[in-house]
């Protein structure tokens, strides 16, 4: 059977560092070590002007050197994922923790049988972090290796986090490409609710992620975003009715749980 997930990671790690060692040791991925592309900007190396223009101008909060050079690693490997003939692409960092026993290949199986809406993201962990704790949605029917699915409402595409386990298929690839021109967060996606055509985000709990306790968390991009004080997000200008509506019908929603 022909794979149709193209795989990417994002590090900055070098090639025979213990922390790009000890991620491709896990079952999971010891497998596809060369299937993935790599992909990895070091957001301290780049000229001061570039940093300025693309994380601090016009901004209410500047992005951290780590931060911008996360998001233009995970922008660079989906610009290549468009420039390939696959459907799906499944993008992990390097400090993603395999948590069950499954193949990247019962992956692309299994997010097949999903049947998910077009145009979207499927957060593969990141749901159970404190960080997303508020996060909202409905529970659709089919599940990804027994785990929930949960199709997150646009209200709080603010309130998901992290980047370090996903996958999304070509659409939402081309959507991503412009969204982070200039660049977001790569894990801010509050602003895509605001779209003609809103996007699909969906999460589930398939892989770990070190936790965040303080600056001295694995994570470069945690250790500089801990240090600053939380981000505003843009609001949609609503009336007051539609805002009533929304808050209504979202006092039927969920949150993730297994």
């Amino acid at each position: 059977m022909r794979n149709i997930l193209e795989k990417y990671l994002i590090s900055i790690e070098t090639e025979k560092s213990h922390r790009l060692q000890a991620f491709f040791a896990q079952n999971v991925f010891k497998q596809n070590t060369l299937f993935f592309h790599i992909f990895g900007v070091k957001g301290a190396d780049l000229p001061t002007t570039q940093y300025f223009k693309l994380a601090v101008a016009n901004r209410e909060r500047p992005l951290s050197p780590a931060e911008l050079g996360c998001t233009l690693s995970h922008v660079q490997a989906i610009e290549h994922f468009l420039e390939t003939d696959q459907q799906y692409a499944v993008f992990f960092e390097d400090d993603a923790i395999q948590k069950y026993d499954f193949s990247l290949e019962q992956l692309e199986q299994e997010m097949l049988k999903l049947n998910l809406a077009p145009s979207f993201l499927l957060s593969l962990g990141g749901i159970q972090l404190s960080f997303s704790e508020k996060v909202k949605g409905t529970l659709i029917e089919n599940k990804l290796f027994g785990k929930n699915v949960l199709a997150i409402h646009p209200y709080y595409y603010k309130n998901l986090s992290s980047t370090y386990a996903y996958i999304l298929d070509r659409d939402m690839a081309k959507i991503l490409v412009e969204y982070h021109q200039p660049p977001h967060g790569c894990d801010h996606w509050g602003d895509l609710s605001a779209l003609d055509n809103v996007p699909h985000l969906y999460a589930t709990y398939l892989f770990d992620h070190p936790e965040i306790i303080s600056d001295q968390s694995n994570s470069y991009i945690e250790q500089e975003r801990v240090k600053v004080k939380g981000i505003k997000q843009n609001k949609a200008q609503l009336s007051l009715y539609v805002q009533l509506i929304n808050k209504l019908a979202r006092l039927r929603l969920q949150k993730y749980h297994d």
